[in-house]
């Protein structure tokens, strides 16, 4: 298990099987699937079982990603995927589905319509993946999330936590999240987004 977990050259050492059938090495993947010793992370992606276990709840969901990723590297990680890329707070440990922008749907994959944003401005590069930026992120997951969990991640991005070795930047600014947040609540009547955005702008003014 050991040489076959060193053919990996991806993220959390994944396996992927289309890579083993074209270097060779496709009969021993399939021999370790048949023994348990690999996890299917994606259909034709794999893991070695104990380091899937070894595994965060949060990293299990950013493997899952990394997995979408490289059996469709056009795909453009949305909602609760583009949240997990970016770091922001989610509710639960670990998020089984992987969330996309357009393309077809498929098992683990929840496909958002991509006419539902405004197209290459919305998208950005994080760890090498495509996602929808920061600003339409936060709007997508405030949208969507209970109110108290919509309202830690908008903190979240534009108050990163501090007393880190390395303090990092805001995920975007709070002036940058509430015209974003105004020009949705004008375009569609959706004012969801912008109610989170302004709470979360009233709770730094009276701290």
């Amino acid at each position: 298990m050991f040489s076959l977990a060193r053919r990996s050259g991806h993220a959390f050492g994944l396996l992927v099987a289309e890579e083993a059938r074209q270097n060779g090495w496709l009969t021993r993947l399939e021999h370790a699937v048949e023994r348990d010793d690999v996890v299917a992370v994606r259909p034709g992606v794999y893991l070695p079982a104990r380091r899937w276990r070894s595994l965060s709840g949060a990293d299990r969901t950013l493997a899952r990603i990394y997995a979408v990723a490289l059996t469709t590297p056009d795909a453009v990680f949305a909602f609760h995927s583009a949240a997990a890329l970016y770091r922001l707070p989610l509710p639960g440990d670990e998020i089984a589905d992987v969330h996309v922008l357009g393309g077809e749907p498929a098992e683990g994959l929840i496909v958002h319509p991509a006419a539902s944003h405004d197209g290459a401005s919305d998208i950005a590069e994080r760890f090498g993946l495509r996602a929808t930026s920061p600003v339409q992120t936060v709007l997508d997951m405030a949208d969507v999330l209970d109110y108290d969990d919509a309202l830690a991640l908008v903190r979240a991005a534009i108050h990163p936590a501090s007393g880190t070795r390395f303090d990092e930047p805001p995920l975007c600014t709070r002036a940058e999240l509430l015209d974003a947040a105004q020009a949705v609540a004008r375009r569609t009547g959706d004012e969801r987004p912008l109610t989170v955005a302004q709470a979360a702008e009233a709770d730094r003014l009276a701290a």
